[in-house]
């Protein structure tokens, strides 16, 4: 099989302009047309054959100079042969080679004996060992810290010290990205040759559209099934029983396989102890929620983590938790009133033994500090001092009654973007239920209990109550509003969800709560040190941290659980790729990759010729001139 290709096509147009010397020897040809008298018709035959002589030189001159033209754009053009009986070379041109490596922690899974991660890395030293000393070589993997460390360029081989450096990684970039960064790399080291390899699980990744550089897929394994269990979403839950606390800890099991699992263990660990361990079968598919009891009556700070046994994929088998039990939280209310009302009391009481009223005569807000929690209930106008102290305490619960005043129907609208509508006294239905906030995630199936007496408000905030289109409650950067009269006849206040919601309301504005933060989401700091997961230390300037590892991170005297994102858990295998420029290779890969060793450039023959002719071209003139 043989082929050519031109690295430079636009100079091709350029060709054209051979044939501007054959223009100029054909018009300068013509000339009018002589008589030849008698006389001198012999010596005119004479110089005839003189002529043709010249005639066939000049021609020869006329090919000399279109040859030279032509050699030189296409030489301009960068001509490569490819040919397969030039397959047994172990030579190939300076080529530039973008590795990327799929590190994402799907390629931990047990192929056989192997992980797809440890067999991605056979495959790289396989490929290193194709590689010349001539060749530029970019190492890339899915992590950006990774890339910007040791994405630098490598002449040669790659030192075995940087493949073993690369770990499986829990934050990754999209595979696109990693693609045009690879693109930019070699595009940079102006060679002809370019390629793109990527190992990788075929786990299904967005590709771009367009592709300028040859890129092939190589894969570890070709499993079409997996068979894969995760756990998710390990979070602290209360239920009120016979007004008692009851506290348990709700999580998920997920089968990400089309094949039943039997006999699933799941563990829990508190504290560095197993507390718990049982069995479950999951369905293909399946996602269920189980819950463990949790009978501590510890105070301080509670981490750990539920583990499900599963050997395939161990990197997303446990979700880590952490939270603050604190049996007596002290709650200040700031209010104009000497007696809460009935049901506010009662939700109180379950929570704490602890409750003080307060008026904005004897606080401030360094008093404020000495409380778990704050709530604001018919403070009929908001001072000057009131406000600013609201400004520097983020987590609060604000309880909106009938007569609002327009002091903070003002603060509202400043603080929340919040506008009042109108007062509603007529019965509806709750109709929706915020299901992904930890206020409310557990009231889902409370829907269509009915209520009345609260405001209509239009704002953009986090809805987590809802009648029609009208929000019952809201949070703002962890301030949770109530918009329905807690003290009049009101239905919704005798439903079971009512205490769910305001105890779980006060759990999520305690000053000594923490978030569950996912990978690539950042959690804010209290102090410059942070302790990871590992035990080191570090201190940063910046007022965030985003976490690259999962498990527990303590700032100060909080403690973070930290999880994964959970995209990689549901495999899902490559289909069809549109860009025709990406290739998903098989078991014969190495006869596929490093195309360009098969092809070579003209280029600089063509130049030699040119050379050659335009030196011959001199030579013919000058040897006329002597004669």
């Amino acid at each position: 099989m043989f082929g050519i290709a031109f690295l430079n096509t636009t100079v091709l147009f350029a060709s054209l302009a051979v044939v501007v010397p054959l223009l100029i020897y054909l018009f300068a040809k013509k000339k009018p047309r002589r008589i030849i008298f008698s006389s001198i018709r012999f010596i005119k035959e004479s110089q005839q054959k003189q002529k043709r002589k010249i005639n066939l030189k000049n021609i020869l001159l006329l090919i000399i100079r279109m040859l030279i033209i032509l050699f030189t754009i296409l030489a301009i053009s960068r001509p490569a042969i490819k040919s397969a009986f030039l397959k047994s070379s172990t030579n190939h041109p300076k080529t530039s080679i973008a590795i990327i490596l799929d590190n994402s922690y799907s390629m931990n899974y047990l192929v056989d004996t192997q992980t797809d991660f440890e067999i991605a890395k056979q495959i790289l030293h396989e490929i290193n060992d194709e590689i010349s000393e001539n060749d530029n070589v970019f190492l890339l993997a899915l992590n950006e810290n990774w890339n910007n460390l040791y994405g630098t360029i490598n002449y040669g081989k790659i030192s075995g010290e940087l493949i073993d450096k690369i770990e499986i990684s829990s934050q990754i970039m999209l595979l696109k990205d990693v693609i045009k960064l690879a693109e930019k790399k070699l595009k940079n080291t102006h060679l002809p040759n370019r390629e793109i390899y990527i190992i990788t699980d075929l786990q299904k990744y967005e590709f771009p559209s367009k592709s300028e550089i040859p890129t092939f897929i190589i894969p570890t394994s070709n499993l079409e099934n997996r068979n894969n269990i995760s756990c998710q979403n390990a979070n602290l839950q209360h239920q009120i029983v016979n007004d008692n606390l009851q506290k348990q800890l709700d999580f998920e099991i997920i089968n990400h396989s089309i094949i039943e699992q039997k006999d699933v263990i799941y563990q829990l660990f508190l504290n560095g102890n197993t507390v718990a361990e049982k069995v479950v079968n999951l369905q293909p598919k399946q996602r269920k929620k189980i819950s463990f009891l949790l009978n501590t009556d510890a105070t301080g700070w509670q981490i750990g983590y539920v583990n499900v046994k599963n050997e395939r994929l161990i990197f997303d088998n446990k979700s880590y938790f952490s939270f603050y039990l604190n049996p007596h939280p002290k709650v200040a209310v700031i209010t104009d009133v000497t007696e809460l009302p009935f049901a506010l009391k009662s939700v109180l009481r379950i929570y704490s033994d602890d409750v003080e009223l307060l008026n904005s005569n004897n606080f401030n807000f360094d008093n404020l500090q000495k409380y778990d929690n704050v709530v604001l209930y018919k403070k009929f106008d908001i001072s000057a001092k009131l406000e600013n102290i609201l400004t520097k305490i983020e987590r609060k619960i604000i309880i909106v009654d009938e007569n609002i005043s327009e002091s903070w129907k003002k603060y509202f609208l400043q603080t929340f973007e919040c506008g009042f509508i109108k007062y509603n006294r007529k019965k509806q239905n709750l109709n929706f239920i915020n299901k992904y906030h930890a206020v409310t995630s557990i009231l889902s199936d409370k829907k269509n209990a009915e209520i009345r007496n609260f405001w209509e408000v239009d704002c953009h905030a986090k809805i987590l109550l809802q009648t029609d289109s009208m929000p019952l409650s809201f949070e703002v950067d962890n301030a949770i509003v109530w918009l329905f009269d807690i003290e009049k006849n009101n239905s919704f206040l005798l439903n079971s969800a009512f205490p769910v919601f305001a105890y779980n309301s006060l759990k999520y504005t305690e000053l000594r709560r923490t978030d569950v933060c996912q990978i690539g989401e950042k959690f804010q700091l209290n102090v410059p040190q942070i302790i990871l997961p590992n035990g080191d230390e570090i201190t940063t300037k910046k007022n965030c941290f985003y976490p690259i590892k999962i498990g527990v991170y303590q700032n100060g005297a909080n403690k973070i659980a930290v999880n994964l994102n959970y995209v990689e858990s549901n495999y899902a295998k490559i289909e069809k790729l549109e860009n025709k420029e990406i290739q998903i290779l098989d078991k014969d890969w190495k006869e596929n990759i490093l195309q360009s060793r098969y092809g070579f450039e003209l280029w600089k023959y063509l130049i030699l010729m040119a050379i050659f002719l335009f030196a011959l071209e001199m030579l013919i003139i000058k040897k006329t001139e002597r004669k």
